[in-house]
């Protein structure tokens, strides 16, 4: 059995440079699966640049990774909206995959007045800020069954990852997550966790002293995670910061 992503929706910023996210909504359908992706807050979408999506992937339970970003495309009229044709997800659908997207929002830095100026240091020197932005997302979904796969670790710098599965878990259990930043536990940080209509429903949320935080499984629909990090850049001459987002997102 062959199955297909069917017409992708991108909608991704193009110039903001605040700690926004990149969030994938996948939405199955027996052989097929659409996906929605933001940039953004729930009701607060941006634009998209279609070159700054530097990677779109699914893995399925088994490992195996198509790649599909070559395949985005414009929406006449709509430059809120990218979309892909028929994408194969390859000869054995059944059970869950994982969903990876990396965006580029650029380099930026902030002059006295604070506007953002799309450039480096190396242009630029009298500023009050430079950073180079980076989102990081992932996504769970399952065609016809779940199975093993939901706690892939995909290597982002920052990242989400299930330990347990929230496809099986009961309503009303929490779902243990871990967040990791280069790999390693992120203890006592703020997370939020909303869903596709809110950014944050749930609000001080922190990892605990092992980066492990808590999902309560209260209702049917989206799950939206989402976390935001700075760090020393490695190119100080060029910017001072590496601004990094991820997300998570999975439906019950």
């Amino acid at each position: 059995m062959k199955m297909i992503i069917a017409g992708a929706a991108l909608l991704i910023s193009a110039g903001a440079v605040q700690a926004h996210d990149v969030t994938l909504f996948p939405i199955p359908d027996k052989e097929s699966v659409k996906l929605d992706i933001f940039y953004g807050d729930p009701g607060d979408y941006q634009p998209i640049d279609k070159v700054r999506m530097v990677e779109l992937s699914s893995y399925d339970s088994k490992g195996v990774k198509i790649a599909f970003v070559r395949d985005v495309e414009k929406v006449a009229g709509d430059p809120k909206k990218l979309v892909t044709p028929d994408l194969r997800l390859g000869d054995f659908a059944e059970g869950t995959y994982v969903l990876a997207g990396r965006y580029d929002n650029g380099f930026y830095v902030h002059d006295g007045e604070n506007r953002a100026v799309a450039t480096t240091l190396e242009w630029r020197a009298d500023v009050i800020d430079s950073a180079h932005y980076l989102k990081f997302s992932k996504s769970l979904f399952f065609i016809d069954k779940p199975s093993a796969g939901y706690d892939r670790v995909l290597g982002h710098r920052i990242e989400f990852v299930p330990k347990g599965d929230p496809f099986a878990l009961k309503d009303g259990a929490m779902l243990p997550v871990l967040l990791l930043i280069d790999g390693k536990p992120m203890p006592n940080y703020k997370v939020e966790v909303g869903d596709d209509t809110a950014a944050s429903k749930i609000p001080g949320v922190h990892t605990d002293g092992a980066g492990m935080f808590n999902v309560p499984l209260n209702h049917k629909g989206y799950y939206r995670l989402a976390v935001d990090f700075r760090a020393k850049s490695k190119y100080p001459e060029l910017f001072a910061y590496d601004d990094y987002t991820a997300s998570l997102v999975f439906s019950r």
